[in-house]
Order: C-alpha cells, then structure tokens, then sequence
C-alpha cells in the first residue's frame, strides 16, 4: 500500500513544487494566483471556519444521497418489476436528467425556498438518475434460467426480487451508489451557490467576490480532500458488501502482491 502512494505523492509534491516556484519566480499577486504555501497557511489560518462550512455542505450531500438512494432503490424496483412501469416512467427520467441542473436553480429557490431543502433537492437532482439506472441495469441482469425455475416453483414477485434479482443487482447497484457519492457535494456546492448564504459553495462565491483568491483556493482545497475521503468510504463500504466480487478479489490480491 505504501509503495503504491510513493509515486501520487512524489508526483504531487512535484507540481506543487513548480507550483510555488512559478509563482516566486514571477512574483504573482495572491489575489491572481496565490502559491500552495499561502493556501496551506489560509488552511491553518481559516480552519474552524472552513470546518463549520464543510459540516453545512456535508449535512446537505448526506441528507440528498440519502433521498437519492432510497428513492432509487425504490423506483429501480419498480421498473424492473413492471414492464408497465418501465414504459411509463423510463421516457420521462431521461428527459429530466437531459435538463441542465444549473437551469433548474433558480426554480429550485422559488419551489424549496432559500436554505438547507433547496440544496438538498438539488443534490438528489444530481445523485438520482445514476442510482435507478444501476439499479435498473443490475435487477434485469439477472439469471433468466433461475428466474424462469423460481416462479415455475410459484414464487411470488416480492421473492422473486429479494431472492434472486436483488443480489445478482448489488455490484451494479454499489457502482451507482459510488458514482451518487461523488456527485452529491458538487450538488450541494452548486446548490449553495443560488440558494444559500453558508456551506462552501457560499463561502467560495464570497471569496472570490471580494478577491480572497487564497481563501476561495482553501475551500476548493477542502472541497477536494472531502471527495476524496468520501469516494475511498464508499469503497470501503462496498468492500465490505461485495467481498465475493471478482473486482474486489483482484484488488486484495494486486495488495497482497504489491506487500
């Protein structure tokens, strides 16, 4: 695992290291281009107050994933289960996930008002259409021998879909959920950004606003390092969930190898 971070890190140190030296170079004002030693300081400096920012825009990811997924699931089931359904529903979810959600916005602060509800009904805009797709892909990817011999045995279709269709679904359903996980905070961040007056989408937009260059670089900073744990949870989530899945045997024997 060590040796696999030796060459991201030495990578990163070496952008970041021609980073600072352009910007000492070529004497760059802060307020165009700061360096990375003044954002880490803006970091130190600022950290309780980006702390705080980061609570708000994690409270409204968490709470929009977690409609998202349900919601998902659920409507995933439905169409999946139903060929009526799936005619009536599938036409009218591509069509709103084909709208731009950064046209929406502004509808979205006349429908839900100015706070938390709007950001997180716009992250369930942004997180849903993966979760039923994945869902929609992985139950219909199910064995069509096993379910022609269970429902000649007189399954019902609630047992049919516990039994047989939804763990055959569970790869392609953590596969949406891990992709759901990443965009959730660019939702909130987006939502913040119309319908907000905290979270680090608010906090990003009055930086810039008043040419705090090395603070709106502090909280994409944070930003980034959030998605990135939030991306490594997930995986560790489905490790847990899928640990008979081919993809996570290889990654335990490519980390047995590389030790």
């Amino acid at each position: 695992m060590i040796a696999g971070l030796f060459w991201p890190l030495l990578s990163g140190a070496i952008g970041l290291g021609l980073w600072q030296g352009l910007v000492w170079a070529f004497n760059v004002p802060s307020f165009l281009l700061p360096g990375p030693w003044q954002i880490l300081l803006t970091i130190f400096q600022q950290w309780p107050y980006l702390l705080a920012q980061l609570g708000i825009t994690m409270a409204a990811a968490g709470l929009g994933l977690l409609i998202s997924v349900a919601l998902g699931l659920a409507a995933g089931a439905a169409i999946a289960s139903s060929r009526l359904v799936d005619r009536m529903m599938t036409p009218w979810l591509v069509i709103a996930h084909a709208i731009p959600k950064v046209v929406i916005a502004p509808l979205f602060l006349v429908w839900f008002g100015f706070g938390l509800q709007s950001e997180v009904f716009f992250v369930v805009a942004f997180t849903f259409f993966p979760v039923i797709v994945n869902t929609v892909t992985g139950l219909k990817s199910a064995d069509p021998e096993q379910l022609l011999m269970v429902r000649a045995m007189g399954a019902t279709p609630a047992q049919v879909l516990h039994k047989i269709q939804f763990p055959s679904a569970l790869a392609s359903i953590c596969a949406g959920i891990k992709l759901a996980v990443t965009l959730a905070p660019v939702g909130a961040v987006i939502g913040e950004f119309v319908a907000s007056n905290a979270g680090l989408g608010h906090l990003l937009i009055r930086a810039v606003g008043d040419m705090d260059t090395p603070l709106a670089f502090a909280a994409v900073t944070v930003f980034s390092i959030f998605g990135v744990l939030l991306w490594r949870a997930a995986e560790w989530v489905e490790r847990r969930v899928l640990p008979w899945h081919p993809s996570q045997r290889d990654s335990f024997l490519l980390r047995d190898a590389s030790t």
